[in-house]
């Protein structure tokens, strides 16, 4: 006898995919992924941004420090000064444009380059002068009034002045005119100036040096604004100005419109000081900046060091 089997029927469903149920759990695990790589990346995320913001700071502080350490460097010995009132603190010198050696003594053969009494090329600093024959040549020309300059002219400006050891004490200040002279003309080989009412220098320099003065230059910290202006082409004056413009006249020009630049923003604070050199060491001027980013709720401070020549 056969058995029979019995036929067992299978059915399969054509159609497949995911459930309801399973795409809530896969949006759910997704989330949880994506929570979990926002956390780990947030922190390096905001570091970079706060770098980049503080890179910014330091670039504007540093960019500010370079160009006064430059400018401070071709300071007239002894001229730097500073001045504080409120939220205001100003550094101030004279710029030097150029400078040299005078002749001291007479041509021992030749005629006298400029002329006039005493062999006319040396600077003579017992009797009436205009003239001096200068040793070597200068780097660039003098902007020279015309004729009857006197040192008035160089100190509104309208001339260069001439500068014979400048100490900054009283009879050797060149904000108060005591040793400065207006320049009428120069060459290569001779400069011609004029000092009156006065008709000589007061001292000697030991060394034979003179310099050349275009104008005064003031870097100007107003914590109250956050800004710091550079200030120039204004008169040179017996009293050190600080009050910043347009609110004051301190800065007055005689012969043109005083030029002042934004160098800096975001100043929080500013530390300028002076120490006077010796005849062993130069002069230090220090200067310190602190720019603030009011966003990022964080300052940098740079301080810089600038050493200046005090050997007139």
């Amino acid at each position: 006898m056969r058995a029979r089997t019995p036929h067992i029927h299978s059915s399969v469903n054509a159609s497949a995919g995911f459930t309801l149920i399973e795409m809530i759990i896969v949006i759910i695990i997704m989330g949880i992924l994506s929570g979990v790589l926002v956390m780990i990346l947030r922190g390096p995320m905001q570091q970079y941004i706060q770098v980049q913001k503080r890179a910014t700071l330091v670039d504007i502080a540093e960019t500010a420090l370079q160009r006064m350490t430059r400018e401070i460097r071709l300071a007239l010995p002894n001229s730097i000064r500073i001045a504080s009132s409120g939220s205001v603190q100003t550094i101030e010198f004279l710029r030097t444009l150029d400078g040299g050696r005078y002749r001291y003594k007479a041509r021992s053969v030749g005629s006298p380059v400029c002329g006039g009494t005493l062999a006319g090329d040396v600077l003579d600093f017992s009797t009436d002068n205009d003239c001096f024959e200068i040793l070597g040549a200068l780097s660039s020309t003098p902007t020279a009034g015309g004729g009857g300059t006197d040192r008035s002219d160089c100190l509104q400006g309208s001339a260069d002045c001439l500068v014979i050891f400048n100490t900054g004490q009283p009879g050797a200040n060149a904000y108060a005119g005591d040793n400065t002279a207006g320049i009428e003309a120069a060459s290569a080989t001779t400069l011609t100036f004029d000092i009156s009412p006065l008709a000589e220098f007061p001292f000697e320099s030991p060394n034979q040096r003179f310099q050349i003065v275009d104008t005064p230059v003031s870097f100007l910290c107003d914590t109250s604004s956050g800004e710091i202006l550079r200030l120039d082409n204004y008169d040179i004056l017996t009293t050190q100005p600080v009050d910043p413009p347009p609110a004051s006249t301190d800065f007055t020009a005689t012969t043109g419109p005083r030029n002042s630049n934004l160098l800096a923003n975001k100043v929080t604070g500013c530390s300028f000081s002076y120490t006077q050199g010796t005849a062993t060491r130069s002069g230090m001027v220090s200067l310190q900046i602190t720019i603030q980013d009011a966003d990022l709720g964080q300052s940098v401070t740079l301080l810089q060091q600038v050493h200046v020549d005090n050997q007139p």
